[in-house]
């Protein structure tokens, strides 16, 4: 009897291969980080590094083979912050220097307010007596006549808790010519969240024609030292 020929097992053409298991695409977290920076872009540190964070989180993405995602929201977080960035930049500076404006305007009103006798503590001074400011201000006019105040420039201001700012300002009248300096608290008006100013001191240089041996000292308010300035405050 003839014996049967083996039966070979069929082998496909094509054998299957397995492909190994790919790591799940994650969101690249560096665009998560410009998208946090765009949300405070008003600021510009905020915006240059949302720019910065979004191109670099886009540039992660291009190159990772798929392991990370969100290459849409980096660009679109380096293009907004770059937009809010130049808006914040513009509006900013516009509200500087209209507050600058309206410091210096709001300088010139109390200072002319003050040379032609018609004050207000209340109005623009801080922490002084009003009896101590009014014989002050008698003093300066019996001292130089009608003054009028002429170019009022901001010399520095200081951001903080509590803002400060000076001013430096020429007084003026037909005979005479002169120097003052003024130091102001900054604060913000509730109405048109503009900054505003407080005086704290006034210091009013004497020309060198009234005191030919410059022996006498600016005049000050409030005085550090009744004694050196006698007619400062007179009695």
């Amino acid at each position: 009897m003839g014996t049967l020929p083996l039966r070979q097992t069929e082998q496909p053409e094509h054998p299957l291969v397995q492909n190994p298991i790919q790591p799940a695409s994650r969101l690249d977290p560096v665009a998560l980080l410009a998208l946090g920076l765009t949300v405070l872009a008003c600021c510009p540190a905020s915006a240059v590094f949302g720019v910065i964070a979004g191109l670099l989180s886009y540039g992660r993405i291009r190159v990772s083979n798929g392991k990370l995602v969100g290459s849409r929201l980096a660009m679109t977080c380096a293009i907004a912050s770059f937009v809010i960035g130049i808006l914040s930049w513009g509006i900013g500076d516009r509200f500087q220097s209209a507050g600058r404006a309206a410091m210096n305007s709001e300088v010139r009103l109390a200072m002319d307010q003050f040379l032609t006798g018609t004050v207000d503590p209340n109005v623009w001074w801080t922490g002084v007596d009003p009896k101590a400011l009014l014989a002050f201000q008698q003093t300066v006019r019996e001292r130089f006549g009608p003054l009028k105040t002429g170019s009022v420039t901001q010399t520095e201001i200081t951001l903080s808790m509590k803002s400060t700012a000076q001013f430096r300002m020429v007084l003026e009248s037909p005979t005479i010519q002169t120097v003052a300096s003024m130091t102001t608290d900054v604060v913000t008006d509730s109405a048109t969240f503009l900054p505003t100013i407080r005086i704290r001191s006034i210091e009013i240089t004497i020309p060198l024609e009234q005191d030919p041996k410059q022996t006498e000292q600016p005049m000050k308010f409030p005085p550090k030292d009744d004694s050196a300035m006698p007619d400062t405050l007179p009695k």
